[in-house]
């Protein structure tokens, strides 16, 4: 054992002025296999913190360790000095990370990545490197034993922002490689005690590629040049946190026979193995991230969402995983995707903008960088499609925690716009909901932030400077992830390593045996289950946690009351293929409601005006009251002679009839009422005219014939019991319902104009077979009224009925074809039947109803002007009677009748049987009978000896009354 005496300098240089931190350190260290250590538990160290200058002569230290990231041409030092003994033999025991706050005998903090310290002044005492496969020996010189070394260069893209939790990310390096290098299972229990089982240890260097792909590329070829003498070799390499950046690097890596293992490159393309032979990661692909992502917006009921992606093969790949897993999602209706170029001018991204906007959806998935996000959604609040309470955005991982910590002016676009917004990515986990390997992660990360030799140490790693403060409660995106690769690249490689010979050749291992080692080494990590695809090399999704993190606002900010700033909350968990909410969601409108997918639907279904409904309603009323009223009338006037001739019983009828008919109604009950309303009326007239057709002819041919309201409504009934079964079966079958038509609809196949009818499969069927056996009635009722034209109207109305007829005919001949024009306008279709029923239904009633109401009052006018005028003279004694114009009239008629009845042949005893059917017809209308009416008026105005008499002697008689009565008219 001898005492170092080195000076060890790290250097990434960026400019002309410097970063260095300086570590003055006198060790001694036993590298024997034999030897036992507690490192960290019982080290005796002594730092103390001082600021020096670059220049400062170091001649009085043992040993100078300086770690040195130029930015400018100033230099900035800090030094600690510490004095400690490193047993770093492959049968040390250490418990680092247990008693992370241990202090030297004087109180100054000790070092909790010693190991890593210890091989890094190792290192910078420039020792004689050789390698064989993948593994570098260390001839540290004097008679200490050579050191295998696992060298794993960590490539990323080092933002002052630490937008993603990078600087955290080196942390986890450092700190997985202490636990390997010590055997400590304090956060991995497959750890534990693997310094005594593997002789290797493991020690990382960070490297800015400044997200871009030359640089990257530059250092890939730099590090595995095999060629150059006395530099280390990678075992495996980190990174790199793009996709786009991963591909040629690991192409490089692949083809020199190097694995690399991402923590964050999720581009499905890198599953590619003709390409990227070695590559694997501890994240899933995007298509592994498509998954909770369905998954979340389907448990918000979204059918609709754009996805808006930066044009690198990162977001390129991720759109096309996303479109991929929206196909086997069946609740998801739709996905569009927009490319946008990274750094994108203000231009290209309005036009970008103006593309989601067009396609009114609500919910949008940002697959954009965060050096893009505030001008991406500066337009986007701008066009209005964030910020608006109706919007919601949620981001891919590579937003990071962009929105965390930003101050934002009240009321401004920004404010609104990442008000309510989240990120959803793959995470080693959320603080405090039982993810205890998280938990402790964090917790060792945070202590290796508040700790001075550590501090010193990692900040001597980092080539930036970071902008904000780091080692935060929460690891960051990347610090998990890095913690499991390091752990798989360790646990596979000592796997490796042929434990039964102590000759070199142990170690001869290649990239692509690593790499076969790496892929079947599974364990318990920081982010959950590690599990790698042996064919792809990626991460199973189900293996893996995603967390949806909502970005709110921060009341504990100290902030002005202008400003304000968000922060970030994990509401959702994804584990094993669920949801588990952890916390209420609000969204940008402020509330925990679930916002639509679409645009609020603006339907015109073409619902009845009120108005039209109105004058619909009074037309329905008018007819039902004008149907009740000439039924009360009829009831009310029963015993008059006009009531009695024109038969109350089918006066009900036809008002019973109209009333049904006009009836609102609804679908299948309309068919019925206007059927049966239909049936009853135009039966009602057709057998009350035939009737009286029967009695007429009967009358002339002097046959003897007895026709009771019976025998009529027989055929009546008949007609409407098979109205009622062809409705029935109709009903029963195939009943009309209503069905709803569609006029137009957006582009989301929603329905912006309908209107609804009342259809049938096989209504036409029903309908033509309602409509022949109708329109039967109604011919054979208009036939019927044509037969008894002639026939005096104070007995029956053929001329009316004609005429009512004739009236429907000419109406419906208009207005049917204006129904069937008229199908898709509900407000005109409704109108035109309402129409034809209320004209169909008031001309039936008042041409029937108000002709007898005006003959019944003529009759009442004619009685009180007949006996108006009687005065009684003493020496003339008598009655003096006064008649009217209408009496003549009324004689004459009957005279024309008895002419008639003279012509006719006929037995006298026939003539007389007749005389006493009509005159019984008349007298008692109870029978059903009826009479003719020439014989009512003989009845009316002869004496009962009259009926002995022959045709020619009533007639006579007639006559000479008649001629009488006319001498009278004219004497008075």
């Amino acid at each position: 054992m001898a005492e170092s005496n080195a000076s060890i300098v790290n250097s990434n240089s960026t400019g002309g002025a410097s970063n260095s931190t300086a570590v003055n350190a006198t060790a001694n260290f036993l590298l024997s296999s034999s030897s036992n250590s507690t490192t960290g538990a019982d080290s005796n160290a002594t730092a103390a913190n001082e600021t020096a200058i670059a220049s400062t002569s170091m001649a009085e230290s043992n040993a100078t360790i300086v770690n040195s990231n130029s930015t400018g041409g100033a230099s900035n030092s800090t030094a600690v000095n510490a004095t400690a003994n490193f047993l770093l033999s492959s049968s040390s025991n250490s418990t680092t990370g247990e008693d992370s706050n241990a202090t030297s005998a004087n109180g100054t903090a000790t070092a909790n990545l010693q190991s890593v310290i210890s091989l890094s002044q190792i290192l910078n005492d420039d020792p004689q490197i050789s390698t064989i496969g993948n593994v570098n020996i260390i001839n540290t010189g004097d008679d200490r034993e050579n050191v295998a070394l696992c060298y794993m260069p960590y490539l990323f893209s080092f933002e002052a922002e630490n937008a993603i939790g990078i600087y955290e990310g080196m942390a986890s390096v450092a700190l997985a490689m202490e636990h390997l290098n010590t055997g400590n299972g304090t956060i991995i229990p497959e750890l534990d005690g693997l310094n005594q089982r593997c002789p290797l240890k493991f020690v990382s260097d960070a490297f800015d590629i400044e997200a871009q792909k030359s640089v990257a590329v530059d250092t890939v070829i730099e590090l595995t040049d095999r060629s150059r003498q006395g530099e280390l070799i990678p075992c495996a390499i980190l990174g790199a946190e793009r996709s786009s950046i991963s591909i040629p690097t690991s192409m490089i890596a692949s083809l020199r026979g190097f694995p690399q293992i991402s923590p964050i490159s999720t581009s499905t393309e890198l599953d590619d193995k003709s390409q990227y032979k070695l590559f694997g990661r501890t994240v899933p692909n995007d298509d592994g991230t498509a998954i909770p992502l369905l998954a979340k917006l389907v448990s918000w009921g979204v059918r609709y969402f754009a996805v808006l992606h930066s044009d690198d093969s990162y977001g390129n790949a991720f759109a096309r995983g996303i479109r991929s897993a929206a196909l086997n999602e069946a609740s998801i209706v739709r996905v569009e995707t927009f490319p946008i170029e990274v750094g994108a001018d203000n231009q290209t991204i309005s036009a970008a903008i103006k593309q989601l906007k067009d396609l009114q959806f609500t919910y949008f998935f940002g697959i954009i960088w965060g050096t893009d996000a505030n001008n991406i959604m500066t337009e986007a609040y701008n066009q209005g499609i964030a910020g608006t309470g109706k919007h919601s955005w949620i981001f891919s991982d590579s937003m990071g925690s962009h929105v965390i910590g930003k101050n934002y002016s009240v009321g401004s676009p920004l404010e609104k716009a990442f008000r309510g917004t989240s990120v959803l990515l793959a995470t080693g986990g959320i603080p405090g909901v039982g993810l205890d390997r998280f938990d402790k992660l964090a917790t060792s990360i945070q202590v290796l932030g508040e700790n001075a030799p550590d501090r010193s140490y990692l900040d001597g790693l980092y080539p930036k400077k970071p902008s904000v403060e780091i080692f935060v409660n929460i690891p960051g995106l990347v610090a998990t992830f890095l913690y499991d690769a390091v752990v798989a690249i360790g646990l596979a490689s000592c796997g490796l390593v042929n434990t039964t010979t102590n000759e070199i050749n142990a170690y001869n291992f290649t990239g692509e045996s690593l790499y076969a080692a790496i892929l079947n080494t599974t364990f318990a990590g920081t982010s959950g289950s590690v599990v790698l695809d042996p064919v792809t090399g990626t991460r199973h999704p189900l293996s893996a946690l995603f967390s949806l993190t909502n970005f709110v606002d921060d009341e504990d900010a100290v902030v002005g009351s202008d400003v304000i700033q968000f922060k970030g909350i994990g509401t959702d968990l994804f584990k094993s293929g669920d949801w588990v909410s952890l916390h209420p969601f609000t969204f940008n409108d402020g509330t925990v409601d679930i916002p639509p997918d679409l645009p609020a639907l603006k339907t015109n279904e073409n619902y009845l005006s009120t108005g039209l409904k109105a004058v619909g309603l009074t037309l329905c009323g008018f007819i039902i009251l004008l149907a009740l009223g000439f039924s009360y009338w009829t009831f009310h006037y029963s015993n008059k002679r006009i009531v009695r001739s024109s038969q109350p019983l089918f006066l009900y009828l036809i008002s019973a009839g109209t009333l049904l008919m006009g009836a609102d109604a609804a679908c299948m009950s309309f068919p019925w009422l206007l059927t049966i309303g239909f049936s009853l009326t135009f039966s009602a007239l057709s057998t009350k005219t035939y009737r009286i057709n029967r009695i007429m002819q009967s009358a002339k041919r002097f046959q003897r014939i007895k026709i009771t309201s019976m025998d009529v409504i027989k055929p009546m009934v008949a007609l409407l019991m098979i109205n009622i079964i062809v409705l029935t079966v109709w009903t029963v079958i195939d009943p009309l319902h209503r069905e709803t038509v569609v006029v137009t609809q957006d582009p989301f196949d929603r329905n912006t104009e309908t209107y609804g009818i009342c259809s049938s499969d096989q209504g036409y069927v029903f309908l033509a077979t309602l409509g022949t056996i109708n329109f039967g009635c109604l011919v054979f009722a208009v036939l019927q009224a044509y037969h008894a034209r002639s026939i005096s109207t104070e007995l029956q109305e053929s001329s009316y009925i004609f005429t009512a007829m004739a009236f429907i005919l000419v109406v419906s001949f208009i207005g049917i074809p204006v129904l069937v024009v008229a199908q898709s306008n509900v407000n005109a279709l409704y109108f035109i039947q309402a129409g034809l029923i209320f004209v169909i239904c008031t001309s039936i009633l008042t041409l029937i109803f108000i002709p007898k109401i005006v003959a019944l009052r003529k009759s009442k006018l004619t009685r009180s002007a007949s006996f108006a005028s009687i005065s009684r003279h003493s020496e003339d004694e008598g009655i003096k009677v006064m008649n009217s114009p209408m009496v003549i009239v009324q004689m004459e008629e009957e005279i024309k009748d008895l002419k008639r009845l003279l012509e006719m042949q006929g037995t006298r005893n026939e003539c007389s049987n007749d005389r006493e059917d009509a005159k019984s017809a008349v007298d008692d209308p109870v029978d059903g009978s009826i009479g003719i009416a020439s014989e009512q008026q003989v009845d009316a105005n002869t004496t009962s000896d009259s009926e002995n008499q022959n045709p020619k002697q009533v007639y006579t008689r007639k006559i000479s009354f008649s001629s009488e009565f006319s001498s009278s008219m004219s004497l008075n």
